[in-house]
């Protein structure tokens, strides 16, 4: 019996840990089963001194109905991945802090604090933007967040960081300020290897934001052979990058067998206005060590051929030395016995017919 309890116990524990795993997992696609929400992200667009109504919902699959609270945070992107990370948790406020210029939660009110989501049912938040009147131009950033209590916590609720992170919902907001903004765009990083054996070519792009709203750079990488050729054209992934921050773009172009120089160009637009962003970079492609066992092998037959050859003509030379020898032993031979041989008879010549 104790056996079995033990490994009831050890499989219970493996379980919440996979659980927990993919609790985790799925905040960063804005749902933790079996909750979802709708939509995970909105951008507003708001006028100074303006009030903007919407809405947020939120989803229960399971059986059973969930109570949870609810509240809105800043959130700000410091990763080149396009993390948020919101400013509530005791771990983060304090040692993070998001610039003045890019907070909303303050201007967003909800009209109740926690809700109950029924089974297989939802239900709708409705949020209120106020914006104030002296709001400079450019992007605002918050979150409204749902968390779960009862049976979806993880069993440690003594952990900031578990409560933080393991059970919680969010619905992003991009809020925009009317007016003049400033879009302005680098790209910061534009590589691959100098020299490779094989493709495909693996190119890493990283763009630096350094406007006042998020942004989403839209365009190509395109690779050409050194006649000027087209081997491929791959896009830039469509994701946003936050003001002040950089993401990281990775594509790969190319088959695997190709052979000289490559170049490969960056072409992309951003913003409103559809600036431009480009780059260009060069690479060499051989597949040395199979150029290397070829020439070896090439090398080897010739070896074999020449070796061969001078066998051959050796052959020859000593055929040819040996009839030499055999030449002159019969001329020394007829010399000797030249005396012993019967005088050869003239033949007479053929008479002529009258």
């Amino acid at each position: 019996m104790k056996k079995t309890a033990l490994i009831k116990k050890v499989i219970l524990a493996t379980v919440l840990l996979l659980l927990g795993a993919v609790a985790v997992k799925n905040v960063s696609a804005q749902s933790i089963l079996p909750l979802s929400v709708v939509p995970p992200k909105q951008d507003v667009l708001v006028n100074p001194g303006e009030r903007f109504d919407t809405s947020v919902k939120f989803m229960n699959q399971g059986d059973t109905p969930i109570t949870g609270t609810l509240s809105v945070v800043d959130f700000i992107v410091q990763d080149n991945n396009g993390t948020p990370v919101f400013l509530d948790n005791p771990q983060i406020v304090g040692t993070t802090t998001i610039p003045e210029k890019y907070s909303a939660a303050k201007w967003i009110t909800l009209t109740q604090e926690s809700i109950t989501i029924a089974s297989k049912g939802n239900v709708a938040v409705p949020i209120t933007i106020n914006v104030p009147s002296n709001a400079a131009p450019g992007g605002r950033y918050a979150a409204v967040l749902f968390q779960p209590g009862g049976n979806l916590t993880l069993g440690n609720p003594a952990s900031a960081q578990e409560s933080a992170v393991a059970v919680r919902l969010a619905s992003l907001l991009y809020i925009r300020i009317a007016g003049p903004i400033t879009e302005d765009a680098s790209v910061t990083k534009f590589q691959a290897p100098n020299f490779l054996e094989y493709g495909p070519v693996g190119i890493t792009t990283e763009i630096l934001n350094e406007g006042d709203y998020q942004i989403a750079p839209q365009g190509n990488i395109t690779l050409k052979d050194m006649f000027g050729r087209v081997v491929e054209t791959s896009a830039l992934n469509s994701v946003n990058i936050f003001p002040g921050v950089s993401r990281i773009y990775n594509n790969k172009l190319g088959e695997k067998l190709m052979i000289g120089k490559f170049t490969a160009n960056l072409s992309a637009t951003y913003g409103d206005s559809n600036k431009e962003l480009s780059s260009t970079l060069t690479m060499w492609i051989f597949p040395w060590k199979v150029a290397l066992a070829i020439l070896l092998a090439i090398i080897i037959i010739i070896l074999v051929i020449v070796l061969w050859y001078k066998k051959v003509v050796k052959k020859e030379e000593k055929l040819v030395e040996a009839l030499k020898e055999e030449k002159t032993e019969l001329e020394s031979l007829k010399e000797k016995f030249k005396d012993h041989l019967p005088p050869q008879t003239p033949i007479p010549p053929a008479e002529k017919k009258s």
